[in-house]
């Protein structure tokens, strides 16, 4: 015989069941806020809160005897107790998705064990049930979007540039709209690539590369390749109590003074304590001197510990905009960048993660009042990656390189915010956030209004036109 169960945190229990007498109101209590005036009778309705929403569900187990309902009783506790709400699902709700924490006592547990039943206490943060993710792709600028549950909904929006853009707009019916950037006036304006790439090198050779002679507190030898991602296939003999490994550079088509620069790199150093190793990216002059240095490195004996470098100048003069250690940049895979407008600096370390969302993230800047660091110009680009000694190497890709010329706006430019292939989202979830190409983008957002889908038919504008439009959500529920 079936029995109809609950599903926990993507987890159910085979010996567990869920009985009549589910204690859930219809919707989460409503609490009005007025507003009273002297001399007016009654009051204003001045705003509407939504308390959390409780279910009480009666449960029973199929037990063996005391000692399994003994057992029991910690396997309920370990699976029930968390620390934040988890998706709850009642088998006789399909389809319908809870937010949920427990509420109940070890206490609890203990008497439902010896009772071989009880009641599981949740309460919602969140007082909607959602159903399942609904994709949507719009054919034009124009589109309409029909949202069937009892609630407003969250949406993802999510653009392809196609070409480049000055300013992106969405808005609904109701003249509620999200905006980032600027549009232009053409009598006054003119668009400017602010940042021009000059090298973005995706890693599928080493074509472009030579042999670099100067890095720091390292060994040059061995080979580098590259085939989707750049690799040490080779570190060459081995050398004791010493970083060794390869290292190569390639030219910048200019000479520049104000520039950012980046890498997307894995650097697994995860699997074992006794990793050790560095890779890093060296800006050079013409000379091959060192302008600036950015590095993710675990020099760890016995522990894995990953430093996260950013310093300008050299060994001698120099400035570390972020030297810190986190061990939650153990197995990174993320960004560095560095980026020089004259004499201010700025210096970002993210981790990416699946959906190639930027998170645990370390941004500084510096104003180089002295002018320090301010005197060479960015000729070269250097990488190295570096074992130690015996240790075990440490599984390191760098996927791709990126150097941009920043231009200047003069003073009638407006920046193009993206260009063909950038991916712009407005994630209109939990208070909201842009975000291009996975960076989360806060700089001249004009018209930052998180709209919710309203129930029933949405039409939405999209503005310009060269953008392809998609996106998700998910119905709510009272």
């Amino acid at each position: 015989m079936a029995y109809e169960s609950i599903t926990f945190n993507g987890i159910r229990k085979d010996w567990l069941y869920i009985e009549r007498g589910r204690s859930k109101p219809p919707f989460a209590a409503r609490k009005r806020n007025l507003l009273t005036v002297p001399g007016y009778p009654g009051g204003y309705l001045a705003s509407t809160d939504i308390d959390p929403l409780p279910i009480s569900q009666p449960v029973g187990f199929r037990i063996k005897d005391d000692a399994d309902a003994l057992t029991k009783k910690d396997e309920l506790a370990e699976w029930l107790l968390t620390d934040k709400p988890v998706p709850l699902k009642f088998d006789d709700e399909p389809g319908r998705i809870y937010y949920a924490v427990v509420q109940n006592t070890l206490d609890d547990f203990e008497k439902m064990a010896v009772l071989r039943r009880g009641t599981i206490q949740f309460i919602c943060p969140d007082p909607y049930a959602y159903g399942p993710e609904k994709p949507f792709s719009a054919t034009s600028d124009y589109f309409n979007i029909k949202n069937e549950g009892t609630a407003e909904a969250e949406p993802v929006f999510e653009f392809e540039v196609t070409a480049p853009i000055t300013f992106l707009m969405i808005q609904n019916q109701l003249g509620e709209y999200n905006m980032v950037g600027k549009p232009i006036d053409l009598t006054k304006q003119e668009p400017v690539q602010e940042y021009e790439r000059l090298i973005y090198n995706p890693m599928n050779s080493v074509t472009g590369f030579t042999t670099a002679t100067r890095v720091e507190n390292s060994y040059i030898q061995g080979v580098m390749d590259a085939n989707g991602a750049m690799i040490a296939t080779d570190f060459g003999v081995e050398r004791s109590s010493e970083f060794y490994g390869p290292a190569v550079k390639t030219s910048v088509s200019e000479v520049l003074s104000d520039f950012m620069v980046d890498m997307l790199v894995t650097f697994d150093n995860g699997n074992s304590p006794g990793q050790v190793g560095k890779v890093e990216l060296y800006l050079y002059d013409e000379l091959e001197n060192v302008i600036a240095k950015l590095a993710m490195q675990d020099a760890w004996a016995h522990r894995s510990m990953t430093n996260g470098i950013i310093r300008i100048g050299d060994q001698t003069v120099n400035n570390y905009m972020i030297d810190e250690n986190n061990a939650y940049w153990n197995s990174f895979y993320g960004i560095l960048r560095i980026l020089r407008k004259g004499d201010y600096w700025e210096a970002y370390i993210a981790e990416l993660d699946e959906n190639r969302k930027h998170h645990t993230r370390k941004f500084t800047s510096f104003k180089d009042n002295e002018g320090l660091f301010t005197d060479k110009q960015l000729a070269q680009v250097g990488i190295h990656i570096a074992r130690w000694g015996a240790a075990d190497e440490v599984r390191t890709f760098v996927h791709h390189l990126s150097v941009s010329k920043i231009n200047s706006l003069g003073n009638n430019g407006v920046p193009y915010i993206a260009d063909v292939g950038d991916i712009i989202t407005f994630d209109h979830t939990n208070n909201g956030q842009v975000y291009i190409n996975g960076e989360p983008y806060e700089d001249s957002i004009l018209g930052a209004d998180y709209f919710t889908l309203k129930k029933g038919d949405n039409n939405l504008l999209v503005m310009p036109g060269s953008l392809k439009t998609s996106g998700s959500y998910r119905e709510r529920y009272l």
